[in-house]
């Protein structure tokens, strides 16, 4: 009766700790849910500095963009969108129809070419470049519109399109636009201010770490530790003892352990 007590209790304790587990690991990755960035690479640092320095928008907002989108390794986004820049199908045939798009070379997707290794969007020079033309589009109409202009509201336009974002900022999000904010991540119970708040703090975290302002924890760790050298006066070795059992005779010794002084 008391072992199968001792079970139940232990059982018990061990499902509590579990749940306590996932809770942190949830916790945690609400806060953070970026994994440790070493880099996009000198291919993608020099377009996103091409396109900063083209389109006059900020370099480290780009930076944060592209890697909160988590395009640039060819990953492919819940909604369908693609490339660095993380583009949806009408997103850029919409972009790739304007005279400032087909000047830096962009092409409409077509259904022979959607998602197909000949996808425009798979282009990383033009996917970027178009990235910047894009964040210059929205300052523009960030400021005919009235809506500040800063990192993160930009983040906010190309992650949930420019109508969409306006709409959210007045209070007047559609249907429509809070089943898009779902896509994007907008948890469950959130309302559409909270999902505001929550995307751009992730978007500033992501910026953050894009632009290496955020030190590694595991670096951070290993330059806190201090090397003490160990000194050989303390330390005293103990010979071990031999000794030959009387049940033996085949002349092996067995070790004893003694205990340093």
């Amino acid at each position: 009766m008391e072992i199968t007590l001792l079970l139940k209790n232990t059982l018990l304790c061990t499902l509590i700790f579990l749940g306590l587990f996932v809770q942190a690991v949830e916790a945690k990755s609400d806060v953070t849910d970026s994994h440790t960035f070493y880099g996009f690479g000198t291919e993608i640092d020099s377009y996103i500095q091409h396109a900063a320095q083209h389109y006059h928008v900020s370099e480290k907002m780009l930076r944060g963009l592209i890697k909160m989108e988590d395009g640039w390794a060819g990953n492919i986004s819940p909604t369908g969108a693609t490339g660095v820049g993380q583009f949806t199908i009408g997103t850029w045939n919409w972009l790739a129809a304007k005279p400032e798009g087909q000047a830096i070379g962009m092409h409409p997707i077509t259904a022979r070419t959607k998602g197909t290794q000949f996808d425009p969007r798979r282009n990383k020079y033009i996917n970027t470049l178009a990235t910047g033309l894009l964040a210059r589009w929205h300052i523009k109409q960030f400021r005919e519109r009235g809506i500040t202009v800063s990192d993160a509201n930009l983040y906010m336009a190309h992650n949930i399109g420019l109508d969409s974002f306006h709409r959210a900022l007045q209070g007047k999000s559609t249907a429509e636009d809070i089943k898009n904010m779902r896509r994007n991540g907008m948890k469950r119970g959130m309302s559409v201010s909270a999902f505001l708040t929550y995307q751009k703090g992730r978007y500033e975290q992501h910026k953050a770490e894009a632009n290496f302002l955020i030190k590694n924890s595991t670096l951070q760790l290993t330059k806190n530790l201090n090397w003490v050298e160990p000194n050989d006066k303390d330390v005293i070795w103990v010979q071990p003892q031999m000794v030959q059992h009387k049940f033996r005779n085949d002349g092996l010794d067995d070790l004893v352990w003694i205990n340093p002084q």
